[in-house]
């Protein structure tokens, strides 16, 4: 079995020793304080630590071994309870490889497999060297692909033993009217598929990276950082400053001498006791634009930071990865386990004419560790985003059918009845803190709910496509989810009590992929009550014929 390259091994040792060593360190110094030890405890406790802390790491590298034999990954670890686990190389989803700083300098990479069932890591080599990841991943890619090669010259095998009864294998099928050419499997495909099954066999293990189909250059980078703001950009700004209170209170303290007030105070003294309500109201704008733009330069940063030097190829099959400025990322993306393909546009894409192009896998969303899932193309022009996911998966022109119009109102009634409540909260705060009168600018919050309730319906709908169904919900950041009808596993109608007072019902199409565990399940919204139930049955309808295509051998017409 193999061992990972001796360079981690120092990586580790030498980074478990420091966190000893601190630790050892840290107790010394309280020991010296509260229980009275000698000062020669410190350093001999540091040492201690760092000895015991980088002595676990070497054993634990030592007892780490993996291997791959044959359709099964093995990795042995444990220093005191050993752990053998045995995975099935048809069941990796994504092999995904990252490097920071230090171990792009040491060339070496932590590689992670990633298999179905779930968004956990399954195994996790940290760390090899460049050329074993490239093996790894070679080897990996063969598998799958001499895996479809068996698959489909077995699903030939199928269809010509139906072919010689002189009968279509599904025939009697109800809702199918023929094959699909993009699907269909015959014997000159099966004999394709040997062909390059024998091929790769004779072939070497390494092979080409393959096609570039998209990179980022600085311009459009910086596009994308400016136009995909991060929602938790605001929240890590306000998080970090208390790191810098002494540049902060500077701040305050000019914005209050421009409204032509003194923070040399307690602040909540002065904002509740201020003679003139005016000077807060544009002390607090003033304040809230800074931190806003604080928080937009965050989030630039951070897009810069996550997706410098993107890129995105296709070879054999599969859609590769690499990004990252700081730490280096790069997977695989196998394009015959793809569960969804989602188009993603904000309120600045779609005036600009961009989108975002995301695909999951089952229990996988890409590789991605970040803050988006599964990211194939982060930011393209619409038509190239489309025609990609038309690449990944075939569907036509996307032409939604909108939920009712009653549902309107519904949307309608809702944002009243959250602006009424925050208006509501205003006048309770104002009355018992600040006192100031300006409540009633709380109420300002009706005048976008007539607009608000319109645009939500109107950018929520669906399509049924010859083969897959199209998703579309949101406004500020509208989404679109291409859900082939093979890759359903649950479809099913909702209701809640106010849906149920407007006869209106919601349809979700479950799969396999990690965004439906997370709660990302491509929904129908709002859409009257029988229309909801005559979707859910057309869905099980075509989820069922194409199963029996399978049973039959002849998927491609299962999926017509």
């Amino acid at each position: 079995m193999n061992r990972l390259h001796p360079r981690s091994a120092v990586l580790s040792v030498a980074r478990a020793a420091l966190q000893g060593g601190f630790f050892g360190f840290f107790g010394g110094s309280v020991g010296t304080g509260m229980l009275g030890l000698p000062a020669f405890a410190v350093p001999l406790l540091g040492l201690l630590g760092a000895l015991t802390f980088g002595g676990y790491a070497l054993a634990r590298y030592f007892r780490f071994r993996y291997e791959l034999d044959g359709d099964t990954l093995t990795v042995e670890s444990g220093v005191f309870a050993r752990q053998s686990r045995q995975i099935p190389l048809g069941r990796v989803q994504n092999l995904d490889v990252e490097q920071n700083i230090l171990n792009r300098l040491l060339g070496l990479a932590i590689v992670r497999f990633e298999t179905a069932g779930g968004s956990a890591t399954e195994a996790t080599l940290d760390a090899v060297d460049e050329a074993e990841v490239k093996r790894l991943r070679n080897y990996v890619r063969t598998h799958d692909r001499d895996e479809a090669a068996e698959s489909a010259a077995e699903t030939a095998g199928a269809v010509s033993g139906t072919a010689t009864s002189g009968r279509s294998a599904h025939a009697d099928l109800p809702g199918v009217t023929g094959p699909t050419p993009a699907h269909t499997g015959d014997a000159q495909t099966a004999n394709d598929f040997e062909d390059s099954a024998s091929a790769s066999d004779t072939e070497p293990r390494d092979q080409p990276d393959g096609s570039l189909l998209f990179a980022f250059d600085q311009r459009e980078l910086l596009t994308y950082a400016l136009v995909s703001v991060r929602p938790a950009a605001p929240v890590l700004t306000l998080a970090s400053l208390p790191l810098g209170m002494d540049v902060v209170w500077a701040v305050l303290r000019f914005n209050a001498t421009l409204v032509g007030a003194s923070l040399n105070g307690p602040v909540i003294r002065w904002l509740a006791s201020s003679p003139e309500s005016t000077r807060l109201v544009v002390f607090a704008a003033i304040s809230l634009v800074q931190f806003l733009l604080l928080a937009l330069v965050v989030s630039v940063a951070l897009t810069v930071i996550e997706y410098y030097g993107f890129r995105l190829t296709q070879a054999d099959g599969d859609l590769r990865y690499e990004r990252g400025l700081l730490r280096r990322y790069s997977g695989n993306i196998p394009l015959e386990k793809v569960q969804t393909v989602t188009i993603r546009e904000n309120v600045l894409m779609r005036r600009f004419g961009y989108a975002t192009l995301a695909v999951e896998t089952a229990g996988y969303s890409g590789g991605n560790q970040q803050s988006t899932q599964g990211v194939a193309v982060p930011l393209a022009p619409r038509e190239e985003v489309y025609e990609l996911a038309r690449d990944i998966e075939p569907f036509g022109d996307l032409d939604f059918d909108r939920p009712p119009k009653r549902a309107r109102r519904r949307y309608l009634a809702r944002f009243s009845l959250a602006a009424a409540g925050l208006t509501a909260v205003a006048y309770a705060v104002d009355s018992l803190v600040l006192a100031t009168g300006y409540w009633w600018l709380a109420a300002l919050l009706f005048l976008p709910v007539v607009p608000a309730a319109h645009f939500r319906w109107r950018h929520r709908g669906f399509d049924l496509d010859g083969s897959v169904l199209a998703t579309r919900s949101g406004f500020w950041r509208r989404t679109t989810r291409i859900v082939p009808y093979y890759r359903l596993q649950t479809v099913f109608v909702t209701r809640s009590p106010f849906q149920r007072r407007r006869d209106l019902a919601t349809v979700g199409a479950d799969t396999a992929s990690s965004s439906s565990l997370l709660g990302g399940v491509a929904r129908v919204y709002d859409i009257d009550e029988d229309t909801a139930k005559e979707l859910r049955d057309t869905l099980r309808d075509r989820l069922t014929a194409h199963v029996a295509g399978l049973r039959t051998g002849d998927r491609g017409d299962a999926d017509a």
